[in-house]
C-alpha cells in the first residue's frame, strides 16, 4: 500500500514538473523570439552590420519613428528601442514568404534583411497602435 502511496506520488511530482516546464516555455515574456527560419523566407532576422539601410525607433508606446521607410532589395532595417517598454517587430500584411516576428525589448536592437521588391507592413503587438511599413525597391 505504501509502495502505490509513493508510486502516485512521484507519478503527480513528474506530471507536475512536467506541466510547468511546458508553460515556463510558453512565450509569453517575447524575449526573443523571431519566426523560425525558412531558407524561402523574403525576410530574414541578421546582425545587424553597422551599415544598415534604414534605422526605426520604438517611441514610448505610440509609435515607431520613422514610420515608413524605402530600401532597396538586399538591404537591412534596424529597429531600436531605448523606450523603457518591450515591443515587437510584427508582420502583418506582405509578399509571399514575407511574414516575420521579432522581440525589441527595452535596450536592444533587431535586425531584418528585405530580399524581395514589395510593401511590408507591421506592427507592435503589444501596442497595436505602433505600427509601419518598409517598401523594397
Amino acid at each position: 500500500m505504501i509502495t502505490n502511496i509513493l508510486r502516485i506520488r512521484t507519478g503527480i511530482t513528474v506530471s507536475l514538473l512536467l506541466v510547468f516546464t511546458l508553460v515556463g516555455c510558453g512565450g509569453g515574456g517575447g524575449s526573443s523570439y523571431t519566426t523560425t527560419p525558412n531558407p524561402e523566407a523574403t525576410v530574414q532576422v541578421v546582425t545587424c552590420p553597422g551599415s544598415e539601410a534604414a534605422t526605426v525607433d520604438a517611441v514610448g508606446t505610440s509609435i515607431f519613428n520613422p514610420a515608413s521607410v524605402t530600401i532597396s532589395a538586399n538591404q537591412v532595417v534596424k529597429w531600436t528601442n531605448t523606450s523603457g517598454y518591450q515591443h515587437t517587430v510584427t508582420s502583418t500584411t506582405v509578399p509571399a514568404n514575407g511574414a516575420f516576428d521579432a522581440a525589441l525589448n527595452n535596450g536592444t536592437s533587431v535586425c531584418l534583411k528585405f530580399t524581395a521588391v514589395g510593401t511590408y507592413h507591421y506592427k507592435c503587438t503589444f501596442h497595436p497602435t505602433m505600427t509601419g511599413s518598409v517598401t523594397v525597391n
